[in-house]
């Protein structure tokens, strides 16, 4: 009985063009994941009440850009920003870019000065991308207050205690929170503004009623239901803070998952770039 076998060459030259079909079909759908994962902005909004917020108030928090363009001008971020109707938008760190490359920051940053109350919270990034001096000059020039230890009442009664980021030193942030805690008090809806939400144990005693941070950029990867997150700056892998919302003793904690699109190569999972939206409402 003959037998027909293809030659060893013909029989490589199958393997290889499965290999290369299979390595095609991972890349197609890498790019599938980390394109389509990083280009759709989602809100996510969250409501408390409390009897001391005398006007419902919606804060739209805008964190870790780290440069990116939301397309020409800026345009798809705005209007993302628009259609959310925000009373104040509060801008909670690496809006900069670390490497300089900052164009598209200021442009999103002049464009909301000019619509919206504005506040900026530095984020460690913004330590990176140049002598920080220079940095608040560039924030403050768009029309946008700066708070670092400072605080501000809003009209609905709410107070925002906007903490700079440890980059600018430890104990000038501790010594920022210190005073922020003694000036808080009971008799005003206190919201308590910082980056990095790593520390949030240690702030509890201080009796903020919300935290909002950001940084962490939603843990990167999510498997809805069974993770929030597989990696944090400064948690590490599978982190307990990653994003979304955490209700610690008598104080809240949300956490931004942010809008970046960096590193480029990594994609996000699961967890496509967010701005947060909390509803601040009074007790009927």
């Amino acid at each position: 009985m003959n037998v027909c076998q293809h030659p060893p060459s013909i029989r490589r030259k199958t393997k290889s063009k499965r290999l290369l079909s299979v390595l095609l079909l991972v890349a197609e759908l890498y790019l599938l994941i980390n394109i389509g994962g990083k280009y759709r902005i989602v809100t996510r909004e969250y409501e408390i009440t409390d009897p001391r917020i005398r006007l419902e108030t919606r804060l739209c928090v805008v964190s870790d850009l780290h440069g990116a363009r939301y397309g020409s001008g800026q345009n798809d971020l705005l209007l993302a920003i628009e259609q959310t109707h925000p009373d104040v938008v509060l801008l909670l760190g690496d809006l900069f870019d670390q490497h300089g490359r900052n164009a598209n920051t200021l442009t999103l940053l002049r464009a909301l000065s000019g619509r919206y109350p504005c506040y900026f919270i530095l984020g460690n990034h913004e330590y990176k991308a140049g002598p920080i001096e220079q940095v608040r000059g560039l924030i403050r020039r768009a029309g946008i207050p700066v708070l670092a230890g400072e605080s501000v009442l809003l009209d609905s009664g709410v107070r925002i205690y906007g903490i700079d980021d440890g980059r600018g030193g430890k104990y000038r942030q501790f010594m920022q929170i210190s005073k922020a805690a003694r000036m808080r008090s009971d008799d005003e809806y206190s919201v308590l503004a910082i980056h990095v939400p790593n520390g949030v144990e240690s702030y509890l005693d201080y009796g903020f009623n919300l935290m909002l941070s950001g940084h962490t950029h939603g843990g990167q990867m999510i498997i809805p239901g069974l993770l929030n997150g597989l990696y944090a700056p400064g948690q590490g892998f599978f982190p307990k803070y990653a994003g979304g919302r955490y209700d610690l003793e008598a104080t809240t904690l949300i956490i931004s998952r942010g809008l970046a699109r960096k590193p480029r190569w990594l994609p996000r999972v699961c967890n496509p770039p967010e701005l947060v939206l909390v509803d601040l409402k009074p007790v009927q």
